[in-house]
C-alpha cells in the first residue's frame, strides 16, 4: 500500500511533466518552422498574393505538428525600417495544458512564439 501512494505522489506528477513539456517542445518546434516556412515564401514570391501563401505555409508546419491555431492570427509582418526591404515575420500559438483544458481550465497557458527577418522578394509588374 505503501508502494501504490508513493507512486501516486512521486510518479504521475513527474509524467504529467513529461506530457506538458512534449508538448510545449512540439509547440515550439512548430511555430519556429512555421516562422521558416514563411519567411522562405516572402523571400521568393514577389506577387500580390504572397502573404496569402505565406500565411497557408504556416498553417501547414503548425498542422504537422498538431498546433490548432488560425493561421491569419498566428503570423504577423511587421516593418523594419520600410516595407519594401525587410520584415519580421512573427508565428505565435498557445499549446493547452493536457488534461485541464477539457474542463476549462489551463487553456493557452503557454505560449511559444518565433520570428524570422527577411529580405522581400522584388515585386512583380
Amino acid at each position: 500500500m505503501e508502494f501504490i501512494g508513493w507512486t501516486a505522489v512521486i510518479v504521475l506528477p513527474l509524467v504529467y511533466l513529461l506530457v506538458v513539456l512534449a508538448q510545449v517542445q512540439a509547440a515550439s518546434f512548430a511555430v519556429v518552422s512555421a516562422a521558416d516556412a514563411a519567411s522562405r515564401v516572402l523571400e521568393v514570391d514577389g506577387s500580390s498574393q504572397a502573404v496569402g501563401r505565406a500565411r497557408v505555409a504556416a498553417g501547414l508546419a503548425l498542422s504537422d505538428q498538431g498546433i490548432d491555431a488560425d493561421p491569419a492570427t498566428a503570423l504577423s509582418l511587421s516593418c523594419v525600417s520600410d516595407c519594401s526591404e525587410r520584415v519580421v515575420v512573427t508565428v505565435e500559438a498557445r499549446v493547452p495544458l493536457p488534461g485541464l483544458a477539457t474542463v476549462g481550465l489551463g487553456r493557452e497557458a503557454v505560449a511559444v512564439e518565433a520570428r524570422r527577418s527577411v529580405s522581400l522578394a522584388d515585386q512583380e509588374e
